[in-house]
């Protein structure tokens, strides 16, 4: 397969049996045990907007993997994955060669009776001419129809505006992929997760990942354990974008990124 020329038409793309069944299992029973621990604390939308898309109340998710098991770091950083996200993200920048890094990992499970989501894309502005976020679904368990597989509109990565709310495009199709395979894509493709309506499970990670200039879903330097920060290899503390954080004031740091990734506030997650 032609992986550039995939992406480049077509917005997206599959590759199957990245991990077996085994480690798909391994990863779910982490989820589903820190969604027990950890979603009765979670903050609650003050409002949600129109699209619907911040109403969890019909899925479980778990947000900021990198804080709650070092094996996720596996998935964050498969060298498969990040062959593709390589010529997606580098290419553009100044010498094809600024960094990217993970700015957003968490994981949802669609629960019996969610509605699906409305088609959407993540990169906030539709039509651009290069990639500037790409994200990584990692299926832990079969995609169909009936629990909530991905709805894409194949393409649409290349239009300049968003998906209309509630509409049903002809052109959508349905990414029913099989547990351990990774679906990457151009996160300016209107997709939106399927409706659940056998009640079966349909874990995924969502991994998103940006040119080095885009915030961060949440603030690592603020949410990382020293713990975990401590155990990191050099390549992990850049993949998470420990040395692209804005400097406090003139007198730490001048340059808008750090020469070596810079330790993060201890912290510690809620019992």
């Amino acid at each position: 397969m032609d992986y550039r020329k995939e992406i480049e038409e077509k917005g997206f793309l599959v590759l199957p049996d990245l991990i077996s069944n085994h480690d798909c299992d391994h990863y779910k029973s982490i989820l589903e045990s820190n969604y027990e621990i950890y979603a009765p604390n979670y903050a609650k939308n003050s409002a949600s907007g129109a699209h619907g898309l911040d109403n969890k109340s019909m899925e479980k998710t778990v947000y900021n993997l990198h804080n709650k098991d070092l094996s996720f770091y596996k998935l964050f950083e498969h060298p498969e994955v990040l062959k593709i996200l390589d010529f997606m993200l580098l290419e553009g920048s100044y010498k094809d060669a600024e960094p990217y890094y993970l700015y957003n990992n968490c994981a949802r499970c669609p629960l019996q009776g969610n509605p699906g989501q409305q088609l959407h894309s993540d990169s906030r502005l539709p039509g651009i001419n290069y990639c500037i976020v790409a994200n990584v679904l990692w299926a832990l368990d079969d995609f169909t129809n009936d629990n909530g597989s991905t709805r894409i509109v194949p393409g649409s990565h290349k239009i300049k505006e968003f998906a209309e709310d509630g509409k049903i495009y002809d052109e959508e199709i349905r990414a029913n992929i099989k547990k351990g395979s990774a679906l990457i894509f151009d996160a300016n493709l209107w997709h939106g997760g399927g409706a659940n309506i056998d009640g079966s499970s349909r874990w995924a990670l969502t991994l998103g990942y940006a040119r080095w200039f885009i915030k961060p879903a949440f603030d690592y330097m603020q949410n990382t354990p020293i713990e975990i920060y401590e155990q990191l290899s050099p390549e992990r503390k850049r993949l998470m974008g420990y040395d692209l954080a804005a400097p406090k004031d003139e007198f730490t740091r001048v340059r808008s990124r750090a020469p070596s990734p810079e330790v993060p506030e201890n912290y510690v997650l809620p019992n």
